[in-house]
């Protein structure tokens, strides 16, 4: 089948390397593909388990053993990694899926896709080097995705997280991701990864009431605090990010005849961590495995992997960014019970390294919170 990608990033370069290994002529439009963007670049244990390439082959990256937490308070509290995260460059990492899809025949057009239209074999998709006919139209052009917008409409601005962020020349806290959250119902957070030669520091928050600048100072304002040494040589960048809530996650459909949508295009993102390397990684795959029988199964394929956890996580972002418990924020008590709780620092290990879901998570946390409490007292008591 004759296929037509847009986006070369990492959702479509994959997709573009296992379509091509099934015989299919593949096309590749981008015209973007040298621009960075504004995330942490943590690829988890989930991902480098199910997609064994990533550790094969020798792209440069990081290991994170410990994620310090910090509440808007001040407050801080270290999780332990038994499962490191890898931080990967992203444009290491996407030149190197587009270097595989070429190699499997798949051929790159760094065109940017200007429009497309129905034909009785598919598509006719315009570009300034002009018309291309496919059979079949994949977008995987991110969160301002033009296929998605022209099929099945854009993301609601309420399901868009507004990111911005920098990077920083030299590296701080090596080993170790950093995790700022703001005040109550500021639903995002402040993030620092350490890269191979740099460290990525940004801010992300849901678009509804973000303002740039607001952002910006506060990020200004982490960094003077955390990185005093930090120099002048800082490159920003911005994108927005989707952050869908579940009732779009339940009713929006991302294929459809001849056509589907891959990572950020549909959505694919965790609402609460807003971890997205690893769905956009495994849309490419389910979509390649329908392509061996009927295109058309991709939307039940997607539901049943991975729907019900991204749903899952939807359903308690508001509750995690503005909950209160026991008259403190939801946070708060969380970064309590990381410090004090070897149960708690457990059982999020394991939600980050994908061995548990997020049901099971806060199942465990209810059922056990007598357990919970006592290792709480009894570290507190240690402390003193």
């Amino acid at each position: 089948m004759k296929i037509g990608i847009v986006g070369a990033r990492i959702s479509g370069s994959y997709a573009a390397w296992l379509l091509s290994r099934l015989g299919n002529e593949v096309m590749l439009f981008d015209d973007t593909t040298g621009r960075d963007k504004p995330c942490g670049g943590g690829v988890t244990f989930k991902a480098l388990q199910k997609m064994p390439w990533l550790q094969e082959y020798p792209l440069p990256h990081t290991e994170v053993r410990s994620v310090r937490l910090i509440a808007h308070d001040g407050y801080q509290s270290t999780l332990p990694l038994t499962h490191p995260i890898h931080i990967f460059s992203r444009l290491g990492l996407e030149s190197h899926l587009r270097q595989r899809a070429s190699a499997s025949g798949a051929r790159f057009m760094p065109e940017r896709a200007l429009g497309f239209s129905r034909t009785n074999h598919g598509w006719s998709l315009q570009t300034a080097a002009g018309s291309f006919a496919v059979e079949y139209l994949i977008g995987a052009d991110g969160a301002n995705s033009l296929v998605r917008a022209s099929l099945i409409g854009r993301h609601r601005s309420d399901d868009l997280v507004l990111a911005l962020g920098y990077r920083l020349c030299g590296l701080y806290d090596p080993g170790r991701i950093s995790i700022a959250f703001q005040e109550s119902g500021f639903q995002g957070y402040i993030w620092s990864f350490p890269h191979v030669d740099h460290s990525s520091v940004g801010i992300g928050r849901l678009l509804p009431g973000s303002r740039s600048s607001d952002l910006r100072k506060r990020l200004d304002s982490f960094i003077t605090r955390t990185y005093p040494d930090a120099g002048p040589g800082r490159e920003f960048y911005a994108a927005r990010i989707p952050c869908l809530s579940r009732k779009s996650l339940s009713s929006q459909r991302v294929c459809g005849e001849r056509w589907a949508l891959l990572g950020d295009a549909a959505g694919f993102t965790d609402p609460i961590t807003a971890e997205g390397i690893y769905y956009a990684l495994r849309s490419a795959e389910i979509l390649a495995e329908c392509f061996k029988g009927d295109p058309a199964c991709y939307e039940s394929g997607w539901r049943s992997d991975f729907n019900a956890e991204l749903e899952s996580a939807a359903a308690w972002r508001d509750r995690f960014y503005s909950g209160t418990v026991l008259s403190r924020s939801f946070v708060r008590r969380t970064l309590q019970a990381v410090r004090h709780s070897e149960l708690v620092r457990t059982l999020l290990d394991e939600l980050l390294s994908g061995r548990i879901s997020y049901n099971s998570l806060f199942r465990n946390l209810f059922l056990r919170s007598p357990q919970i409490i006592f290792q709480a007292f009894r570290d507190k008591a240690r402390s003193k």
